[in-house]
């Protein structure tokens, strides 16, 4: 058992002269290193908004609800096997997309190679070196070797998988040129705090602030290798654990005490992450960049999270009222039983774990609306999920928290009319009085 002691002395006095008593006076009016940090962090800097960017299409859809910046990544070496990814082309024209928005774009590098894989590696540097992202966040000193040799001048991020929690070790990275630093999603707003007074103040800080959370430190579980062979530091998690599990024990006689119900208990399952009524809690901590989890995710969420983040900080630094609205629309998308990770608390205190592990929506993903001409009145849309004629919808657009409707007349391409939309990923046109691409069709 660690045991932590906060011990407080108080030291004797000592009573001054008058030149010394003036001295000190003014020296207390100086401010100290630390509230000089202090200050920097606390001086209304509008934090990065970085939302996950699983393929090209989600690039764009986070690009266009507000984010700052996406992180994405290949087809290898990225921590996300089955997020479908970008080729070297993509990236190349989602590079393009987003600096002409004004966006950054950070791939990731994240997995911890083997030999085996190494000059597989230096090829995939030679590629990124033809595109030149604007950062690349990578756990492996020898993977920010290689990339430092094929592009010198590369902007380096040290993943959350390097599991850092202090500010001496932000400070080793820094000193090897390291611009940011993802922190552990373990660490409480209190140990942010002390860390970001204690580091460099050019010293970038990212936190998770939404979305899924592993039950281990972030690439130290290894029930997916052992249960599955599938290598979760090389982005094959399985996800064990969101299995259900009972719990046994044949030879004791004592009660073993475990939350169950009658299909198992959820003892690894983690509860997602939601900070957005905690804007003002992570700016006064010093997080710099505020990191939505999910390149596994659907579009309509890395759009509709993206957009009621957006909204949330925006209002913020507006001095307005938080608005409700960001909170609900945190509940329309797909999500596990929410919480606030360990900001508050401490995995010690907390095992932060769901009472089921049931994906919970209030409002399904009916369709995407790729062109509109204001003169029919037509939007061609693009199948997600069954769309009836009749049934109520919601159109939700950047910047905003939708506009309900009846979906009205539909028509396939040929322009025959059409009660539902039954196959997946059909083209449609959709009568509706306006609709802007990139908007979104929602139950």
């Amino acid at each position: 058992m660690l045991i932590t002691l906060w011990l407080t002395t108080r030291a004797k006095p000592i009573m001054p002269t008058t030149r010394t008593a003036t001295r000190q006076t003014k020296d207390r009016q100086k401010p100290t290193t630390k509230q000089l940090r202090r200050a920097l962090m606390q001086a209304n800097r509008k934090p990065e908004l970085l939302s996950p960017a699983g393929n090209l299409e989600k690039l764009k859809y986070a690009v266009n609800y507000g984010a700052d910046a996406v992180y994405c990544a290949l087809d290898r070496f990225g921590m996300r096997a089955s997020a479908g990814n970008l080729s070297p082309e993509q990236l190349a024209e989602g590079l393009d997309y987003a600096h002409s928005k004004g966006a950054k774009v950070y791939v990731t590098l994240n997995t911890m190679p083997r030999d085996n894989e190494l000059s597989d590696l230096k090829e995939y540097a030679k590629i990124l070196a033809q595109t030149t992202p604007d950062a690349f966040i990578i756990s492996d000193p020898g993977v920010m070797d290689i990339i430092k040799q094929e592009i010198p001048n590369a902007v380096l991020h040290l993943s959350t998988q390097a599991s850092t929690v202090n500010s001496a070790s932000i400070n080793f990275w820094s000193r090897y040129g390291v611009k940011r630093v993802v922190l552990a999603r373990e660490l409480s707003l209190n140990e942010i705090r002390l860390i970001r007074e204690n580091i460099n103040p050019d010293m970038e800080i990212e936190c998770f602030v939404h979305g899924a959370m592993c039950v281990s430190y972030s690439g130290r579980c290894l029930l997916s290798n052992y249960l599955t062979g599938r290598n979760a530091n090389g982005g094959a998690c399985a996800q064990p654990c969101r299995w259900k599990y009972h719990l046994r024990e044949e030879k004791r006689s004592e009660n073993l005490y475990a939350e169950e119900d009658p299909q198992g208990t959820y003892v690894f399952s983690s509860r997602d992450m939601r900070m957005i009524e905690h804007i003002g809690d992570l700016v006064n901590a010093g997080v710099d960049s505020f990191k939505i989890e999910g390149r596994m995710k659907s579009a309509y969420y890395t759009a509709a999270i993206t957009n009621a983040y957006r909204i949330a900080i925006d209002n913020y630094f507006d001095g307005k009222e938080f608005d409700i609205n960001c909170l609900r629309e945190t509940e329309n998308v797909s999500h596990r039983e929410y919480g606030t990770g360990y900001f508050y608390t401490s995995p010690d205190i907390d095992a932060n774990v769901v009472d089921a592990n049931e994906y919970i929506a209030d409002r399904p993903f009916l369709a995407t609306v790729s062109e509109f001409n204001p003169e029919k009145g037509l939007a061609k849309c693009y199948q997600r999920n069954k769309m009836l004629k009749g049934q109520n919808a919601n159109l939700l657009s950047p910047k905003s928290f939708g506009r309900d409707f009846v979906i009205g007349n539909m028509y396939d391409m040929e322009m025959n009319p059409i009660e539902s939309t039954p196959h997946a990923g059909m083209e449609f046109y959709l009568e509706i009085d306006s609709a802007n691409a990139g908007d979104i069709i929602r139950g």
